[in-house]
């Protein structure tokens, strides 16, 4: 049983621990309590699943940091609290336990690669004199070459209180009729060779027949849901607007009484800055008992460039960014789509 992709709820859990750290560790918990609860029954499929999986994504070295974060009372009781929610999400659907961690494996939230595993210990200091040779590299030359547009497919995604909606995402066209599900591969370690080998899943093939566009799913043919591609991006694109991104998980949709609530935002200025700000909320009842929580990271303001396909951020107090920026070339606005999440535009 396949695994709706999942908004994890502490991506605004921490003010000092970096969010790639968080997600993961999230990711690691709920795959440690499935791998637990399965106790060995996986299938030989499975089981070369989760070998790729932990080789593509140094798993071993992550768990190494987790004492790192636990050490912190508070952010280990929102670990497992988070962890034991999706778990809950994940069976309440009647996927076994050994199912469950193989699916969770494929999901774009788990191919965090090195980024989790890179991220600083603290927060970087202010830096205003750091030459630009050491900021990240924009995408290869090679890669940007290859590309011919974007399109855009659906899936079903996990919503607010678990509900199920569908999430339109964009998937990359290649000029030799590859396509790539999951823009986060244009910068994944080692390069595009590396991704398909470890995440072989997120690559199929696209053509043009009788003027629709198509990918192969499961072995055939069929029409994508729109049939429109996007260009890259010009070099001095400017965005303007605050742009939005809601999601969440919880178990309302089965019966349940919690339900978790995550809002990224980023207010963009035509004269280079940004703003970035975050929420995350919580509601559980029992009986007659309910509980509300609510609480976020603050903002944070910087200069923000297009570069490429990347979208890169230097923040006032020293951090970077750096996400992979799908929008209509034509019209930067109304949607945009950040390592193939959807921010929509607020008014």
């Amino acid at each position: 049983m396949a695994l709706p992709t999942l908004l994890l709820p502490l991506a605004a859990a921490a003010d000092d621990t970096p969010n790639t750290l968080i997600q993961a560790a999230v990711i690691l918990n709920v795959f440690d309590r499935l791998d637990a609860g399965c106790a060995g029954r996986y299938s030989g499929e499975q089981r070369e699943q989760l070998q790729r999986w932990q080789a593509a994504n140094d798993v071993d070295a992550l768990r190494a940091r987790l004492p790192e974060l636990r050490a912190d009372a508070a952010l280990t009781a929102k670990l497992d609290r988070s962890a034991q929610q999706i778990v809950q999400v994940a069976r309440s659907k009647g996927a076994s336990d050994c199912a469950a961690a193989a699916s969770l494996t494929k999901l774009p939230d788990a191919q965090f690669g090195r980024l989790a595993l890179d991220s600083p210990r603290q927060p970087a200091p202010p830096l205003p004199r750091e030459p630009a040779a050491a900021a990240p590299a924009p995408l290869p030359a090679a890669t940007l070459q290859q590309i011919d547009s974007f399109a855009f497919a659906t899936r079903p995604k996990m919503g607010l209180g678990g509900f199920i909606a569908l999430d339109i995402y964009p998937v990359v066209l290649f000029r030799n009729g590859e396509l790539l599900t999951d823009v986060r591969g244009l910068r994944f370690a080692g390069g595009l060779d590396a991704h398909r080998a470890a995440q072989a899943d997120a690559w199929t093939r696209w053509r043009r027949e009788g003027g629709q566009l198509q990918w192969l799913k499961a072995g055939q043919w069929a029409n994508l849901p729109f049939n429109k591609t996007y260009a890259r991006l010009p070099a001095d694109l400017r965005l303007a607007g605050r742009f939005r991104s809601v999601g969440g998980t919880g178990n309302v949709a089965v019966g349940g009484a919690q339900s978790v609530t995550v809002v990224d935002e980023y207010r963009f200025g035509a004269d280079g800055r940004v703003v970035r700000s975050g929420a995350v909320g919580s509601t559980a009842a029992a009986g007659d008992t309910a509980v509300a929580t609510r609480g976020g990271p603050g903002e944070r303001a910087g200069r923000y460039r297009v570069d490429g396909l990347l979208l890169r951020i230097d923040y006032d107090d020293g951090s970077r960014e750096q996400r992979v920026l799908i929008t209509d070339p034509d019209k930067p606005g109304g949607a945009l789509w950040l390592d193939g999440e959807s921010y929509v535009e607020r008014r």
